[in-house]
């Protein structure tokens, strides 16, 4: 995919609705590589703040990594909870379960290598694009 270079109103309009629905559903959304013009107006727009600045990379590699650990270090929490019974598994729930099923992980997928990361905590070299707040 190309990177954007520019963003209207109506792009980060149609952004910050798509968040709304994506964080309904429990997903979250990762900008990666957004040009200085385009951040400008994003934290303009208040959808730095929206998304949070944790979620925004110099580049897409760092975003996948942290988003991997992110998906690995919730599938361990899922493993220690108990939902109660009859509780409906959400949809993340129920794709990390069809992902251990996999025969391939989603490391694998990545990197392309059967090595998997299995770090708990996130690489400090994986660098978010903004500071987090302190």
């Amino acid at each position: 995919m190309a990177p954007v270079t520019y963003i209207d109103s109506s792009a980060v309009q149609a952004l910050k609705d798509l968040y709304q629905e994506y964080k309904s559903r429990e997903i979250q959304i990762a900008i990666s590589n957004p040009n200085r013009e385009v951040l400008l107006t994003l934290s303009k727009a208040g959808v730095v703040e929206l998304i949070g600045k944790e979620w925004y990379f110099v580049r897409v590699h760092d975003a996948v990594q942290v988003c991997l650990q992110h998906v690995e270090s919730l599938n361990e929490t899922s493993k220690t909870s108990n939902p109660l019974p009859g509780d409906r598994p959400s949809f993340l729930q129920r794709l990390l379960k069809h992902g251990e099923e996999s025969s391939s992980s989603s490391s694998d997928l990545e990197s392309g290598n059967n090595v998997r990361s299995g770090s708990k905590n996130i690489d400090p070299s994986l660098e978010p694009l903004l500071p987090r707040k302190s």
